[in-house]
């Protein structure tokens, strides 16, 4: 949802960050940043990869290795998710570390 949002209203915004999600309508706006953070053992890998015509020419990818979908969030297993090579606590503090990179501008 966050990227249908900012897909109506990319000239409002600077950019968009997402984790282990992908946007369904362009983002391709002249100024417009988007990070996208996932795990390497998401089990939507192949649908994260599917909408690289949407992303905006100014687009940096973090794919953290042994992560999964669900330790992004804290809501239990996921049909179709793989297995977690690296603990939550790893997980989350590297997507921390880039989002936080990511909104410094660096």
């Amino acid at each position: 949802m966050a990227a249908v949002y900012a897909a109506d209203h990319t000239s409002e915004l600077d950019g968009l960050v997402v984790l282990a999600a992908y946007p369904t309508k362009s983002l391709r706006a002249p100024g417009f940043r988007m990070l996208s953070v996932y795990g390497s053992k998401d089990g939507e890998v192949d649908m994260l990869q599917s909408h690289a015509d949407l992303r905006p020419d100014d687009y940096t990818e973090l794919v953290i290795e042994g992560g999964n979908h669900v330790q992004f969030g804290d809501y239990g297993k996921q049909d179709g998710d793989g297995v977690a090579t690296i603990s939550v606590e790893e997980q989350q503090e590297l997507a921390a570390n880039a989002v936080g990179a990511f909104t410094q501008g660096e």
